[in-house]
């Protein structure tokens, strides 16, 4: 049994001008590009966030080395200090906000710049300055190992609670005052879930971490990619980008 091909019409992509050049009709690339929008702002948050997260990490392991230097250094920083975790974390929101703001539309530059003030605040300034004290007030009292880590656990909660409910209060206050336009940002229980960051933080910042030092200098940096990756990635709503 014979099979018949029907022949399909062709339509060149591209028209010869000469030898050896080709002129395209269209950007072969133009329609990946557009509709890879989303993906490329991602990836350059998340690349921004994670290259100025090793260039601080780098700056720490370099400067409390005293021998010759070696990368795995940069992942047994003791996090001990709450300006280093502060420093840490500051270093992701940079990165991840320039990440954002080079390769996204400007539309979606002010809340951008939005989200990085509540990643800043919110996530970083408010909960590690309250467990970060909470902290060197629990050793200062010499409290039993058990008692110790009670209220260490103690501190993590209320440094997440407040940091989460407080920082993104003064958050919104401040974008208030920059932009001249309200700022409500609800906090509701999935706010609470994704703070791992911050509960790491505490465990840094207390007794708990001089169990597991050496998991922290490799997590913590991880995990505060993610304050960089939101911040970078942040879109404005509809009704901000009729207005923009």
């Amino acid at each position: 049994m014979t099979t018949l091909i029907t022949p399909t019409p062709y339509t060149p992509s591209h028209q010869v001008k000469s030898a050896g050049v080709i002129k395209y009709n269209e950007n072969p690339l133009k329609g990946l590009i557009a509709k890879d929008k989303d993906g490329q702002v991602k990836r350059a948050a998340l690349a921004g966030s994670a290259v100025t997260t090793l260039a601080y990490l780098f700056v720490l392991a370099k400067s409390a080395k005293r021998g010759s230097f070696k990368v795995k250094d940069m992942f047994n920083i003791d996090f001990k200090n709450m300006f280093k975790v502060m420093g840490l974390a500051t270093s992701a929101v940079i990165g991840g906000l320039a990440g954002g703001l080079i390769v996204d539309d400007k539309r979606n530059r002010k809340a951008k710049i939005k989200e990085s003030i509540h990643q800043f605040l919110g996530n970083v300034v408010t909960p590690i300055t309250i467990v970060g004290f909470a902290g060197e007030a629990i050793e200062k009292r010499k409290f039993s190992r058990a008692k110790e880590i009670s209220l260490s656990a103690l501190a993590a909660v209320a440094g997440v609670a407040g940091g989460v409910t407080g920082g993104n209060w003064v958050a919104s206050k401040v974008n208030k005052a920059i932009f001249k336009e309200d700022d409500k940002r609800k906090v509701g229980v999935k706010d609470f879930c994704i703070h791992v960051d911050d509960l790491l933080t505490v465990a840094a910042l207390t007794p708990i971490g001089d169990k597991i030092k050496g998991f922290i200098s490799k997590a913590l940096p991880a995990i505060f990619l993610i304050c960089g990756y939101e911040a970078g990635i942040k879109k404005a709503k509809p009704e901000e980008k009729q207005n923009a």
